[in-house]
């Protein structure tokens, strides 16, 4: 009965599907940490998705993805909000499928604060991920304009709107970087008017200028174990966590099944760039294998995306690993950049995921709140 009524939330659920959509790679700020950018050129070079693709994308996910009940489209970039053609386009397009068929989620820095913005997120009932790193000192030392202006201000403002103009849920999403850890981040975004909150540890490689130093990594794997206390404290009291990195896994685990993949990509979760090309995850950047295109019989490019599957490699440290069911290799897109200290982190989070999921063991229906149970 327990496992029946979480299986539809956990990672490897089969009714739900999320793709995602970089409509450009076009973006107005230039943070000093992008993880994007240096993933991506020179497809940055591409033109932004005009709406009649974007039309296109929301049909063939809609026949591609005819196995699963709900098509999760979250706009990536660059910056979704430079181009509101396209996510005009598909918001109008998921409109004429039956209620339910599609649902919208977007990543955004929150510098462009349109109405029409506004509205078209309100009208697609978007999960917003609002980037916001810390307070202003923090945030605007690496969160700047092409013209180096700052922009806390103006994501305050861009929360401020979404909570008073629109239905949108918002998760705040900070990065972890060198001189600002974990533990100051999350306490930061607690103080916000959000929904959610998840703050991590930037992705670059060992050298850069933003990585944690080996005390900082140490720290920040120690935070997450608080973190996890918290967690615990408030499955407790039955309070839905704010800090939810950790529900998925604990979900598996009380559903008592084993992850296919890390994180579904080319399964249950592919990306689309701004040209209409599909491949496993837009995050794995310039060298991603194309698996079709938007135009193509969706067969072909479901069809490449499980055969992907069937042929990526695991590291082989991953055979040995205590966390394997829970983790099954880590991010492709993020283990090509920094390996060793994201498969530390991983492992943390799933070690940590099993300690919640003890800590209940005796009363398991209290864990039914991380899918929304109560």
């Amino acid at each position: 009965m327990v496992a029946d009524a979480v299986l539809q939330q956990a990672d490897t659920r089969g009714g739900h599907a999320e793709v995602l959509v970089a409509t450009t790679w076009q973006c107005n700020l230039r943070c000093s940490y992008c993880f994007v950018e240096n993933r991506t050129a020179p497809a940055a070079a591409q033109q932004p998705m005009s709406s009649h693709l974007a039309q296109q994308t929301v049909d063939a996910l809609h026949d591609g993805f005819s196995d699963v009940e709900q098509v999760n489209i979250h706009l990536y970039g660059g910056e979704p909000l430079t181009n509101l053609s396209a996510l005009n386009a598909m918001v109008r397009r998921a409109a004429t499928y039956p209620s339910g068929r599609f649902s919208f989620a977007i990543t955004t820095n929150g510098t462009l604060c349109s109405s029409e913005a506004v509205e078209l997120l309100h009208e697609g009932r978007f999960q917003v991920i609002l980037s916001i790193d810390g307070p202003a000192r923090i945030h605007d030392a690496v969160r700047r304009t092409a013209r180096n202006t700052t922009t806390h201000n103006k994501v305050m403002e861009f929360l401020r709107t979404l909570r008073r103009d629109t239905c949108c849920s918002v998760r705040g999403s900070s990065v972890v970087r060198s001189g600002w850890s974990l533990s100051e981040a999350s306490a930061y975004l607690r103080t916000l008017p959000v929904d959610t909150i998840k703050a991590q540890a930037v992705r670059s490689s060992a050298n850069a200028a933003h990585t944690l130093s080996e005390t900082e990594f140490r720290a920040y794997l120690s935070d997450l174990d608080k973190i996890g206390d918290q967690v615990i404290e408030d499955i407790a009291s039955g309070t839905m966590p704010l800090d939810d990195r950790f529900s998925a896994r604990v979900l598996q685990l009380l559903a008592g099944i084993e992850r296919e993949s890390f994180c579904g990509a080319g399964r249950t979760m592919l990306g689309v760039n701004p040209d209409g090309t599909i491949v496993p995850c837009v995050l794995m950047g310039k060298n991603a294998p194309v698996l079709g295109h938007v135009q193509d019989d969706p067969s072909t490019w479901r069809r490449n995306g499980l055969e992907w599957c069937n042929t990526a490699a695991q590291p082989a440290t991953c055979e040995e690993c205590s966390a394997r069911s829970l983790c099954k290799g880590g991010c492709p897109a993020v283990m090509a950049v920094c390996a060793e200290n994201e498969c530390e982190i991983t492992r943390k989070n799933c070690d940590i995921a099993l300690r919640i999921f003890r800590h209940f063991r005796n009363d398991p229906l209290k864990l039914l709140i991380l899918a929304g149970i109560s």
